[in-house]
């Protein structure tokens, strides 16, 4: 690739939370069938005005595009949403030690020797990593490493990079691009380095002639921990550079190295060691990882190709531990006219693939869209990247078209899907921006323009259900439906480079061209309601999920999405547990869900149900995301499932146990959060006239001190309360009202007033409110439930009397309406 620098001008702790959720007269089992502050320095301006609002769960964004697949998506982020946006503030401004060219990185809750505080981290072009407090801007600590004497091409111009630093899952090390050629890894609240055990890694022999541009990536796979570096040349394309892509394991500090030219050859290509030059991997996020097929894909610049040794102009997969097959890759895909984008100076990998959910229909499931200097927009099947089974060969998209608004495409486009399961893509580069559906006709997929506009800019990301990305003129909000701007701002615009945005935990934030850090945050009070959702039950339990947990959970439950009884008893103890509940397919974990474990990182998983209700299968591919125990609690029947998961999480003797109907769910999903709250109580189900032996065995295990039973005579008849008496020496007692509303606010009668916040969940559409119980226990909040439409009384009742600080929506606007949503910010105080 040539002049492809020239191109782009732009080219720990939790709050509490209230969960209610809503409910209509449906029969469930018919559904399931069917920091301390700082002052801040004299380097940063923070307006008076500006506020740092508490975010309702902490969320980091640890690399480039929020993950390893890097979407450009958080879907966590609940109190920036299209509402809201247009009342952003300028929180602060803070001097850099240089100009940051790319993104950074947020880690919340890191311990420092000032305390507790959000950090943001960034890598600029002269070779700083710094340390700034996300909430004042207060640098916290920072180090150099480079450029001493790496002059580019050994000429007199001094070494840069344009890289962004990355996190690793587990939150305590931050790694960095020095230009010395190799990665830093450092401590991430005090800046410690560390060495030794292979640290700093070499990412090349020839700093002066390879230059580190994209972001670093991590990821955590099959048990291992792999950081990713990506290098190639200097603008001008002069030097003896081959680009390259090393495989850092950081459990072990080993090492591989993809060479792009000369790939027979598997370490760091010395001075002279290939005779073939270029193949940069230039693009913005290094890799990325396609959890589909469980494969790292990255494209190539402009260089030689033979299918064999060398790879220009392509697109390549490899393995999480950065093997190929063979000397070369896994699979690759080459366009027909590689030679010709090379004679042209059109790079294919001027950005990287962008893996995408496929739409509604698709006979492809594994999709990405690769972009191009030749203002192309290719749809590739990741499974089969040349359509030929094997690498080496041209040709095999599966649609190719034209960018919307003309122009090479330099950044990384983001994959949003919306609330009606649509999968979207944006690109902006230096002609403007566009928006993209994903559609498949007769099960063939394509991509179809929806919207674009000539306002330029660099890489967008999707937060809160806004579309975001910096232009030549400032930082704009845009609807991803339509384009129409929600909110702008001018700053961010001059000197405009590889810089983008990053919105977390109700912050947004990105460098410029003047090396400043500037933050955005919203006053305080102005987000009273946020939307939980995704595109589907799964996608909404990952939404849950990644609000409410940070990385390195101790622990994750998985049930099925299909029905719910296993997942009812489920919820009070993953919650106790410090785990959510996540959704999956009987035969497949959903792709958001995977994203959700990849940034989860759990120290164990537990599945709940039989093999008929999640495959074995599932269970194999969970392994790949903890390095932990992946095990199964399981029964014959619900029944015996809800006695499996009791024996394994509950002792002896605890002070309560809740019994609900296992045949009806609006009561349970209610009982679900009280339990979670009570230190050792189970939820057992019963039948609504009997209690299964199951249940009665190991309610003589637990002789439990108590028994509560929640819901009606018609979930549970009296007959059932009065047996239940045989099995506890205290009393048995019934939380119920007329309906499941107001069994829900009878539930939250046993929480405090004052409880911090709420989440709000369909009771019709079980799969939603079965996550948010889970997280409405570990926030130690009650779980109510509401109407599609309106809140009904007794639950608004409930909700004056709390006074919650912030209530959680749980599930998109086709469950629960928007209206709803509205009304409820009226018992936010």
């Amino acid at each position: 690739m040539k002049r492809l620098d020239r191109e782009a001008r732009p080219a720990g702790r939790r709050t509490l939370r209230l969960v209610v959720a809503c409910g209509l007269g449906v029969a469930a089992l018919t559904a399931a069938q069917a920091a301390q502050p700082v002052v801040a320095p004299a380097s940063v301006v923070a307006p008076a005005s500006a506020a740092a609002p508490a975010s309702a769960a902490s969320a980091a964004w640890s690399q480039f595009g929020n993950g390893p697949s890097h979407s450009g998506v958080n879907a966590a982020e609940t109190q920036i949403t299209p509402s809201t946006v247009a009342s952003l503030t300028p929180l602060f401004t803070a001097t850099l030690p240089g100009v940051s060219d790319g993104p950074p990185v947020e880690q919340p809750a890191v311990a420092t020797a000032g305390g507790t505080r959000d950090l943001l981290f960034t890598t600029t072009k002269d070779g700083w990593i710094t340390a700034t407090d996300a909430t004042t801007g207060a640098e916290v600590w920072k180090h150099q490493n480079g450029p001493g004497s790496c002059t580019i091409n050994n000429g007199g111009t001094p070494c840069f990079t344009t890289s962004s630093p990355a996190i690793d899952p587990g939150g305590a090390y931050v790694y960095s691009y020095g230009l010395d050629g190799k990665v830093h890894k450092y401590a991430i609240g005090t800046g410690t380095e560390v060495t030794g055990g292979g640290w700093p890694e070499i990412a090349t022999l020839k700093p002066y002639d390879e230059k580190s541009s994209p972001a670093l990536t991590t990821l955590g796979f099959g048990g291992h921990t792999y950081l990713y570096v990506s290098n190639g040349g200097y603008p001008g394309d002069r030097g003896d550079y081959q680009g390259h892509v090393t495989t850092i394991d950081l459990g072990t500090g080993s090492q591989r190295v993809f060479n792009t030219l000369c790939s027979d050859q598997t370490g760091h290509i010395a001075a002279n060691g290939c005779p073939a030059s270029q193949s940069a991997v230039w693009a913005r996020p290094s890799v990325v990882y396609d959890p589909g097929t469980q494969r790292i894909l990255f494209s190539t610049g402009n260089g030689a190709f033979d299918g064999s040794h060398d790879w220009g102009d392509s697109v390549l997969a490899i393995n999480p531990d950065g093997t190929g097959a063979g000397t070369g890759p896994v699979d690759s895909y080459t366009p027909t006219n590689y030679a010709s984008l090379d004679q042209a100076d059109l790079d294919l990998g001027s950005t990287a693939p962008q893996v995408v959910t496929a739409p509604a229909g698709s006979s492809v499931p594994h999709l990405a869209v690769q972009g191009g200097k030749d203002a192309r927009l290719r749809l590739l099947n990741t499974a089969n990247l040349g359509g030929r089974g094997q690498p080496g060969t041209t040709g095999g998209e599966l649609n190719s078209i034209a960018v919307p608004q003309g122009g090479q495409v330099l950044t990384q486009p983001a994959n949003w899907v919306d609330g009606a399961g649509t999968s979207w893509v944006f690109v902006a580069n230096n002609s403007g921006i566009s928006g993209l559906k994903l559609q498949a006709t007769g099960g063939t997929p394509s991509l179809v323009p929806v919207w674009n506009q000539a306002a330029a800019g660099t890489t967008p990301i999707v937060a809160g259900g806004v579309l975001f990305y910096l232009s030549k003129n400032g930082v704009r909000a845009l609807d991803p439906a339509t384009g129409t701007q929600l909110w702008t701002d001018a700053a961010g615009g001059s000197g405009l480079h590889w810089q983008s945005p990053i919105v977390t935990n109700g912050r947004l934030y990105f460098t410029d061209g003047g090396g400043k850090l500037r933050a955005y945050a919203l006053p305080a009070g102005a987000q009273k309601v946020g939307r939980l959702a995704g595109a589907d039950r799964y996608g909404t339990s990952a939404a849950v999920s990644a609000a409410s947990y940070p990385a390195n959970a101790p622990v994750a439950y998985i049930a099925s999405g299909a029905q719910f009884p296993d997942a009812l008893s489920g919820s009070p103890a993953a919650a106790r547990a410090g785990g959510p509940m996540l959704l999956v397919q009987p035969g497949a974990v959903p792709p958001a869900v995977q994203t959700e474990l990849q940034r989860l990182h759990p120290g164990k998983i537990v599945v709940l149900g039989g093999a008929d209700s999640i495959a074995d299968s599932v269970l194999t591919q969970l392994q790949t995301f903890t390095t932990g125990t992946v095990s199964r609690l399981n029964g014959g029947d619900r029944y015996e499932t809800s006695a499996a998961i009791s024996r394994a999480t509950a002792a002896t003797g605890p002070a309560v146990a809740y019994v609900v109907s296992g045949v009806s769910f609006p009561d349970a999903l209610s009982a679900g959060a009280l339990a979670a709250r009570t230190a050792g109580a189970p939820l057992l189900l019963t039948a609504p006239s009997w209690i299964p032996s199951p249940i009665a065995t190991e309610l003589a295990r637990l002789a439990p001190h108590s028994i509560v039973v929640v819901g009606g005579p018609d979930a549970v008849s009296d007959a059932v309360l009065t047996a239940l008496k045989s099995y506890t020496t205290g009393s048995v007692t019934r939380v119920s009202g007329s309906d499941r509303f107001e069994t829900s606010a009878a539930a939250a009668a046993a929480f405090p007033a004052g409880t911090a916040s709420a989440f709000v969940a369909s009771g019709v559409d079980f799969p939603d409110a079965l996550s948010a119980s889970a997280a409405a226990g570990t926030s130690g909040a009650p779980l109510l439930l509401t109407l599609s439409g309106a809140v009904p009384t007794a639950v608004g009742q409930q909700l004056t009397r709390i006074g919650p600080s912030h209530i959680s929506l749980v599930g998109g606007s086709d469950v629960v309406g928007d209206d709803v949503q509205a009304s409820l910010a009226a018992y936010v105080k």
